[in-house]
């Protein structure tokens, strides 16, 4: 099928796309319109089984897969055959390279372990892994995957949930005797809060009662940090009042340092750990076994640990 006329033209057409970073520019180039260049890509795309291009509404770019053909068409290489069957091993075997973004508390104190684990699993796999509370951009930076904390926002991109994250409204002793124990979201209005820079709810929270009533919190904040550390030793301290996450407070709670309030209230909508991938098609099988790990080892980490999935 490599002689093909039409699957000739669909390596014409990507060359032109990773070239110009651009589809509306190899259109131009090749004196094609859009649909046609996103239909021979299409079309290659489903012969080889592998996505060459992730895009966004701001970028063209390259998967692995398409580096290596584009690298191949560069050189004005005869020898698809090879470059084709090492493509071709990525769908049946964990090679390749695997770039892995995650936030960074939770990835050194949860996913650390797990990651080296499969690491150690599959040899032939090269890891590259960033633990970064920012914001990032899982196509433009070329992620294979990112895992990420909170509600689903819609993205354009796919997300798998692993598990659900249980959230908790804390406070230290001193910070309650000081304030009076808040049995109500709204007594929380104008006492001062502790807030992670990086919440996707940022002043604003939903809170949930037992019949399904729900009472919004815009909180007062009195410290932004975007360390875990800083968050609970600003919580221990009698600062504020903190919304965390139950894994990270869970000691603080039982050793008597925090008390968890509101507890007849949860937050809303709950929370989850989720796996964001850019492309659901031809997913990679290095990403299908590393999201089918880390649930595994999610799931099954000791009770005082464990994240009910």
């Amino acid at each position: 099928w490599i002689n093909n006329m039409l699957f000739q033209q669909g390596f014409e057409v990507f060359a032109k796309i990773a070239e110009n970073k651009s589809f509306r520019g190899a259109a131009k180039v090749l004196n094609q319109s859009n649909a046609s260049v996103s239909k021979h890509l299409k079309l290659l795309e489903e012969k080889l089984g592998v996505v060459l291009v992730n895009r966004t509404t701001r970028s063209v770019v390259l998967t692995e897969a398409g580096e290596k053909i584009a690298e191949m068409l560069k050189r004005n290489s005869e020898d698809y055959f090879s470059v084709i069957e090492e493509i071709s091993e990525g769908r049946e075997r964990v090679v390749g390279r695997l770039r892995i973004n995650a936030p960074m508390a939770f990835g050194e104190k949860f996913l650390s372990e797990p990651i080296a684990e499969f690491a150690k699993l599959y040899p032939e796999l090269i890891l590259d892994v960033e633990f970064d509370d920012r914001r990032v951009h899982i196509v433009e930076e070329g992620y294979d995957l990112v895992i990420r904390i909170g509600k689903l926002e819609d993205s354009g991109l796919v997300a798998r949930k692993l598990c659900d994250f249980d959230t908790v409204v804390c406070a230290s002793s001193e910070f309650l005797e000081r304030y009076d124990y808040p049995d109500k979201p709204e007594k929380l209005k104008n006492l001062p809060a502790v807030i992670y820079s990086y919440s996707s709810r940022g002043l604003h929270t939903n809170f949930q009662d037992a019949e399904g009533k729900e009472y919004v919190l815009t909180s007062t904040p009195a410290i932004f940090a975007n360390s875990m550390g800083m968050l609970l030793a600003s919580v221990s301290s009698g600062i504020g009042y903190g919304i965390l996450p139950r894994v990270f407070c869970r000691d603080s709670i039982l050793q008597g340092k925090f008390k968890e309030i509101l507890n007849e209230y949860k937050v809303y909508p709950e929370w989850g750990i989720f796996a964001i991938y850019p492309e659901r098609r031809y997913l990679p099988i290095k990403v299908t076994k590393f999201i089918e790990h880390l649930k595994y080892n999610l799931r099954n980490r000791p009770k005082e640990l464990y994240f009910p999935c």
